[in-house]
């Protein structure tokens, strides 16, 4: 009996079987699987990219050029098409110099777009020597008056012109002719300007027409009675371009009002201002013309309290009214009254007549008015003040140039 010896190799553990086991599985996989040229440092995925195509760029170059080959050959067929045409009409003769051009129709439809009175114009010919066929005569035309206005201004207006031009040629010392009063009755309601001047005012040193000068009462003001009224304007007042102060605060205006100005039903009464004083030193007298009161919004005349005086008016004739009724009813009601004997007829008579003549005595009072001192009004001046006669004016020296 032969004994064989045991060899010395030991046996693998199951960790090292398992990793043999996946190394020969892997490359049996790899040796199943392409080789993929994936760029490294690039994911696997990459590989599924389809490949750069130029189609798109082909095509649009490929379009690009047949629109400018198709805008080239348009340009030389319309170029073409233009050339012959001159060329037709420089072969064509022309007419001879003594022949008569052909009458030329429908012309000046943009002046008198309507052709009536066209039509009722006679037509005039400088040759003789061509005879034409009479038309027909055309039948009566509807009154259109709104062609007939536009017609009527527009023979004004050349007859104007034709007027002006004869007037120039004949006459060199009259350089304008007297106004057509044809002309003045076609547009009647058009402004002619005949003269225009300058103010010649220095904007530094007049006060502007109808400038709005705030002022305050001094006194209490009463309508009952006429007599004169002032207030005092609290801020300066400065000239058309603002520049310069012409009327301090403190001036003071002076106006005057009537009685009677203020009428039953309304609110507001006219006081007409007829003196600015500025305040000392140097005071100035400023006479006012056509300046007149206002609001704050520059309505005419002032307005304040009213008082209707209604029971002055009315109280009265009801007192005497109720004292009539009441007689009658004491009358109806005495005890031994004769039925056919009015004993208070007179005396009601006579106490109706005394509620007449007191109605028709009190029935006209006029309202008056209060305003108290202190109330804001306006002052609207109603011609230029030119303050050049008595204001200089000089350049300012300032802190830095003295």
């Amino acid at each position: 009996m032969t004994d064989h010896p045991i060899p010395d190799t030991a046996e693998k553990t199951v960790a090292e079987r398992e990793a043999e086991a996946r190394e020969h599985a892997r490359a049996a996989r790899e040796s199943q699987t392409p080789a993929h040229n994936t760029p490294p440092g690039q994911p696997d995925v990459t590989r599924f990219k389809k490949p750069a195509s130029r189609r798109t760029l082909l095509v649009s170059l490929l379009s690009l050029a047949v629109l400018m080959l198709l805008a080239w050959s348009g340009d030389r067929f319309f170029g073409a098409v233009k050339h012959s045409d001159d060329k037709v009409t420089e072969t064509q003769p022309l007419p001879p110099t003594g022949a008569i051009p052909p009458a030329r129709k429908n012309l000046g439809m943009d002046r008198h777009p309507f052709g009536l009175f066209e039509q009722s114009r006679p037509a005039t010919t400088t040759d003789h020597r061509q005879t034409q066929a009479t038309p027909p005569p055309p039948a009566p035309p509807a009154l259109n008056k709104a062609a007939a206005l536009a017609d009527g201004l527009n023979q004004a207006s050349d007859t104007a012109s034709a007027s002006h031009v004869t007037a120039s040629g004949t006459d060199k010392q009259k350089p304008t002719t007297a106004p057509d009063p044809e002309i003045k009755d076609a547009a009647p309601g058009v402004a002619n300007v005949t003269h225009v001047r300058r103010l010649g005012l220095d904007p530094d040193l007049y006060l502007p027409v109808d400038s709005y000068i705030p002022c305050s009462m001094m006194q209490r003001f009463v309508s009952d009675v006429g007599g004169r009224i002032s207030c005092l304007i609290s801020e300066d007042v400065y000239s058309a371009s603002h520049h310069v102060k012409l009327l301090p605060a403190g001036t003071v205006a002076r106006g005057i009002y009537r009685t009677g100005a203020l009428q039953q039903g309304r609110s507001r009464m006219f006081v007409i201002w007829t003196a600015l004083r500025t305040p000392e030193p140097g005071s100035l007298h400023i006479p006012l013309t056509d300046t007149e009161a206002s609001g704050p919004l520059g309505e005419a005349g002032i307005s304040g309290r009213i008082d209707t005086h209604f029971w002055e008016r009315f109280g009265n004739a009801l007192m005497l009214s109720t004292v009539q009724d009441v007689a009658a009813a004491a009358a109806n009601t005495a005890p031994g009254k004769d039925r056919n004997t009015d004993y208070t007829e007179n005396t009601r008579a006579a106490a109706s007549e005394m509620a007449k003549t007191a109605l028709e005595n009190s029935i006209n009072i006029p309202p008056t008015m209060y305003l108290n001192q202190g109330e804001v009004i306006g002052i609207m001046t109603g011609t230029d003040i030119d303050f050049s006669s008595v204001y200089q004016l000089r350049l300012k020296t300032r802190w830095y140039e003295r």
